[in-house]
């Protein structure tokens, strides 16, 4: 029988408020708790869970530094719920990399391999043209002037997959993404020549994505969303800076 070498100062129990920030937050996660329910009164909960007023305060902090409840102070205040959110998951990605010093090309870069098969993926879709009439809605609702809410566009082609992943994925991507247009529709406005003929290109590459994945044509929706998202990256890095820590500074 092989032995297995059993360190026990590498096992780290976890401490009482984990536990019951642990408790509170599968609750929150399963929907057991609802978005802005309150939470029982304190004294309910440290009956509840056998535990002292510090330590319940110390998970209630564990669970609003991780979004999920918010702490109201007063007379009616206390602890309410805060769904988890792609918004809040977002931000943190952008400051894990901005503390590792990337790049905006790289996060161009991951953009163009997460998004680009997305329009792969509606179409070959059997509702194709039900998704190619929302998203035409959604470019018609938009002119080369609306470069600025391009991103509401590529939004929408990633909420149509119904792959929560890939939005999840997307959303902090895009969360970056759009504070580099910000920073480059500041230094290059659109009614600048260069500007306008850019936002024209893209406008006319949306309505070219909308028909081929009407169409059902896979192979050229990819290559057209990818080599889109390619240029607009490269674009975006010349033209907003190196650094993601300028663009949130």
């Amino acid at each position: 029988m092989t032995s297995v070498a059993f360190d026990r100062a590498s096992v780290r129990v976890p401490k009482t408020a984990e536990l019951v920030a642990s408790h509170i937050r599968q609750r929150i996660v399963v929907g057991d708790l609802g978005e802005g329910e309150a939470l029982p009164p304190e004294s309910a909960l440290m009956e509840e869970f056998g535990i002292s007023r510090p330590t319940l305060r110390e998970a209630f902090r564990i669970l609003e530094s991780e979004g999920l409840i918010t702490i109201r102070r007063g007379a009616r205040g206390g602890a309410r719920v805060q769904l988890p959110s792609a918004d809040v998951a977002a931000r943190y990605a952008g400051l894990v990399l901005q503390h590792r010093g990337a790049t905006l090309a790289d996060v161009m870069e991951a953009r163009v391999i997460v998004e680009a098969p997305a329009a792969r993926m509606l179409a070959v879709r059997r509702d194709r043209a039900s998704i190619a009439r929302k998203l035409e809605a959604k470019l018609e609702s938009l002119t080369a002037e609306d470069a600025a809410h391009f991103h509401e566009f590529n939004a929408l082609v990633i909420e149509l997959t119904d792959n929560e992943t890939l939005l999840l994925l997307t959303t902090m991507l895009e969360h970056m993404s759009q504070a580099a247009a910000i920073s480059f529709d500041r230094l290059h406005p659109v009614n600048e020549p260069d500007s306008y003929v850019l936002s024209k290109k893209a406008h006319r590459t949306r309505a070219r994505l909308i028909e081929l994945i009407r169409a059902g044509d896979a192979d050229a929706a990819e290559d057209l969303w990818r080599e889109h998202l390619t240029e607009a990256g490269r674009v975006l890095t010349r033209g907003a800076g190196a650094n993601l820590l300028d663009l949130f500074t």
